[in-house]
Order: C-alpha cells, then structure tokens, then sequence
C-alpha cells in the first residue's frame, strides 16, 4: 500500500511537462553571447519569461485549461524563487524580488501578447525588456523567433507544448 495515496492531478504533471519544456527552449547556447541575448542571470530571465508567455499566449486560446494555465504559472514562480535563492538572495529579500519579478513578468506577457501579431512592434517591445534599449540588432531576430514559435504552437495540438515539437529551435 503506498505511503501517500493521492496522485498529481493531470493539470500538475502537464504544468511540470510544460516547465521543462519551456525551460529547454530557454536554454538554447546559439540564442545568447556576444550581439545577442546576454548570458547573464538578467537575460535568462528575459528569455524564459518570453517562452513562458507564449506558453500561456497558446493555453489561453485552449478552452478548459485554466487549472494548466494556473498551475504552470504557480511551478514558474516557484522556480524563479528557487533561483534567487541559490544566487545568495537573502530570505527577507526574497518576497520583495519576486514581488518586481512578478510585476516584470506580467507586464511582459501583456505586452508580447499585444505585439505577436506584427514582428516590427515585438521586435520594439524585445529591444526594451530583453536588451533595455529602444533598438538592437538581434532584437528583430528574437522576435522573428517569437512569431515562427507562436505560429508553430497555434498550429499544432496543445500537446506539442510539453515536448521539442511546440519549441522549434533557433535557427541563427
């Protein structure tokens, strides 16, 4: 007899899914260096919060999947929280950085959101959250990247989220 006999609702196993997935995307080496995105705890963050807000672009247009959307978001902020801590970030410091992660991460999903649908105004909004500039020459690639993604993860089946087939990989 199992010592705890409640199992992982499917929603927690898919958002667990989800968050390697993303992280894997978010991980890319051809996507960071030198006149690209900075290999930094600041530029991973820019990029996982951009893979992460196409995830829950795609989960918003499924219907009856708020408790993934949820849940997904819940593994994504607990991991965040688990990182600073590793980076030495004090207890007492810890709420008020996730506090301004939040804050950053949800004005970045509203705005890829809004801009998904021309690449010239993603390509805007990338230059000024990932690269805090107005303009950068990698940022129109990134969100030419963001678009392909997007496109690729409308046009298949939810369940392409949770695997490399919903990620194509940078091809730079």
């Amino acid at each position: 007899m199992p010592v705890w006999p409640f199992q992982r609702s499917k929603a927690d196993a898919d958002a667990e899914r989800l968050l390697e997935a993303v992280t894997q995307a978010s991980r890319q080496p051809t996507l960071f260096g030198e006149g690209r995105i900075p290999d930094t705890l600041e530029g991973r963050f820019e990029l996982m919060a951009l893979n992460a807000s196409l995830a829950l672009i795609r989960l918003r247009a499924a219907p009856g999947v708020e408790t993934l959307a949820q849940a997904f978001t819940d593994k994504l902020f607990r991991l965040w929280d688990a990182g600073l801590r590793e980076d030495g970030v004090g207890d007492l410091i810890v709420p008020k950085k996730m506090r301004k992660l939040a804050g950053s991460f949800y004005g970045r999903l509203s705005a890829y959101g809004e801009a998904l649908n021309s690449p010239e105004a993603l390509a805007g909004v990338v230059a000024r959250n990932v690269f805090a500039s107005e303009a950068h020459r990698f940022a129109p690639t990134l969100a030419a990247y963001a678009v392909h993604t997007a496109e690729v993860q409308a046009g298949a089946e939810l369940d392409a989220l949770f695997t490399s087939e919903g990620w194509p990989a940078y091809q730079g």
